[in-house]
């Protein structure tokens, strides 16, 4: 991600653009080619931080377009992985080395016969660079491209997607994406081939808040991997309240990767206790979605087959942020009770001592379709609701 000082756009008539550079163009081309080397030798030679940062920002200070050049080598940064020079406890070897040098201080001694190890390693500007993930000149410049936009998405209040005659694949790749950073989202379809969705931006919880803003701006590269798509976006920016659209006309270049074969551990985890812990019950491959019939679409988090019967249960989860969809999906399961769908709630929700006992005696005719989890719902829990329901 970039920075706000990185951040490059046009503002005129309420609206926002982010600026876009041509990934063609042989002076930036060039510059990509000179920040690259700089961080391939850097890894091939293990140089501390501090020594790479002084390389890559004379290159910056000496280029024609600096903010670009600094927009750049961030993006490089971020595919750094720097480590302490060695596995020693550096902290312990100051302390030794320090009540040593204050030992020969007090006897007189000013001469100081010490090796080579380096006591700082451990610090930030002195640790190595250990690895670094290369990439081509062309596609460094398609990244920035694609960062600018995510820069903007960090300021958006309320995001409006649409999905024009999406494959099934795209359509479960963005509806995994959007489960997987927790957004806040409504889905519907409202006419033939085409998917909307609503998602709440960092600006219209309680503020700006940050590990929400990073996963919305990250679903901007999953989004460009759909053929027809179109966003726009109310954005917060130097206290104007303003207008941001994008589509797949805009030529964002999304890398191949982008959440396409990407499983989290804890998601891994998971599957493999059920596996092992489940006799009658297994994780459908693909969790399909449940049409409510009213333009409204659900997409579970899991979806659950029975073994012998063949019956399908799907599990929504609902997370810190959700309390508004929460609401939201009881009144809708309260007037569809037969809906094939159990709903897990973070005790984050749940507010005081008395929380889980409140929402089950105003939803007295889902109660057994509701449970409670923290942080994420373990393999004994769902086995026991899935027997529970199916009983």
């Amino acid at each position: 991600m970039l920075k706000s000082e990185h951040l490059l756009c046009t503002i005129r008539s309420g609206s926002v653009k982010p600026k876009q550079i041509a990934v063609n163009d042989a002076e930036l081309l060039e510059l990509a080619a000179e920040l690259l080397e700089l961080y391939t030798t850097g890894t091939e030679s293990r140089l501390p931080r501090h020594e790479v940062a002084e390389m890559t920002s004379a290159v910056v200070k000496g280029s024609a377009q600096p903010k670009i050049a600094s927009g750049l080598d961030k993006l490089l940064l971020d595919r750094c992985n720097f480590a302490p020079a060695a596995e020693v406890d550096y902290c312990a070897l100051r302390r030794e080395r320090f009540l040593a040098s204050g030992k020969r201080l007090r006897q007189g001694v000013l001469e100081e016969n010490r090796d080579d190890m380096d006591i700082y390693g451990d610090l930030p500007e002195f640790e190595k660079l250990q690895e670094f993930k290369p990439l081509s000149p062309e596609q460094l410049l398609a990244k920035y491209n694609l960062a600018q936009a995510q820069s903007l998405l960090l300021h958006a209040g309320m995001l409006r997607l649409k999905l024009t005659d999406p494959e099934i694949s795209e359509l479960r790749r963005v509806m995994k994406a959007v489960k997987f950073f927790r957004l806040l989202a409504q889905f519907s379809t409202p006419a033939p081939g085409t998917v909307t969705m609503e998602i709440s931006g960092p600006y219209t919880l309680f503020g700006p808040t940050a590990k929400y803003a990073v996963s919305l701006a990250s679903l901007l590269p999953v989004l460009c991997r759909v053929k027809k798509w179109t966003l726009e976006a109310d954005v917060k920016l130097k206290n104007r309240e303003l207008k941001l659209k994008l589509s797949d006309k805009n030529g964002f270049v999304s890398p191949n990767n982008a959440f396409s074969t990407y499983i989290p551990e804890e998601i891994r985890l998971y599957h493999k206790l059920f596996a092992q812990k489940s006799e009658t019950w297994v994780i459908a491959g693909e969790t399909p979605f449940i049409d409510t019939g009213d333009q409204q679409i659900i997409f579970p988090d899991l979806s659950f087959c029975n073994k012998l019967t063949g019956e399908i249960m799907h599990l929504e989860l609902f997370h810190r942020w959700h309390q508004g969809q929460l609401a939201q999906r009881l009144e809708k399961l309260n007037s569809m009770p037969s809906l094939p769908l159990f709903i897990g709630i973070d005790r984050a929700l749940v507010k005081g001592e008395n929380g889980e006992n409140e929402i089950r005696s105003r939803y007295p005719e889902i109660a057994g379709k509701i449970w409670f989890f923290r942080d994420f719902p373990g393999v004994d829990n769902t086995l026991r609701m899935l027997k529970k329901l199916t009983s």
